[in-house]
């Protein structure tokens, strides 16, 4: 991501297999969301007196084949905000909130922590506060050289981390109705 790569995590498994707590942890044991953003800052901290980098994220669920904001779940787009592709950008979701100027993974975690409770869960057999959508982080760091002048190349990557929904089978968690809707939409998605 410093060198100006795109990458992706994922975290795939059953309902009630620890996808989530592998993910985001807590903050006595982190899971992988925060160990990378400590060892993403600790590599800027090195490399700050040769560039100037921006530290941005965003954090969203897709639930039910909706996207929702998690770091601003009453926006103003009535709760669900649409998929696009930027000449610039690339793929991305129109009205997602980016919280810039970050220099801790600290800094992060708290933003997950929040981010986490308005997460769509619901009880299934497998699991008591199963994750009923798909969470995605999305770090963008810029940098450039702070020797180069106002003209200068910034580099752009992008870090995803994706804790999936569950895959479901009915069958083994037991789900009726809604639930049984929700697993569907879980795995077409």
């Amino acid at each position: 991501t410093l060198n100006g790569y795109n990458s992706t995590v994922f975290s795939y498994g059953a309902t009630g297999a620890g996808k989530t707590y592998t993910m985001l942890g807590n903050y006595h044991q982190p899971g992988l969301m925060m160990m990378t953003m400590q060892d993403l800052f600790l590599k800027v901290d090195k490399e700050r007196d040769n560039k100037v980098f921006e530290v941005k994220c965003s954090f969203l669920e897709v639930y039910n084949e909706m996207i929702r904001d998690l770091l601003n779940p009453s926006s103003e787009a009535g709760d669900h905000l649409d998929l696009r592709e930027d000449p610039v950008k690339g793929m991305c979701v129109a009205g997602i909130s980016e919280v810039g100027g970050l220099s801790t993974a600290e800094e992060i975690m708290n933003l997950l922590l929040e981010g986490n409770r308005h997460r769509t869960t619901e009880p299934t057999a497998a699991n008591v506060v199963s994750s009923r959508s798909h969470a995605v982080l999305q770090v963008i760091v810029e940098q450039k050289d702070k020797t180069a002048g106002a003209s200068a190349a910034i580099h752009v990557g992008k870090l995803a981390m994706i804790d999936l929904a569950g895959s479901e089978r009915a069958s083994q968690t037991n789900n009726r109705g809604l639930r049984m809707i929700e697993g569907a939409n879980i795995n077409r998605s």
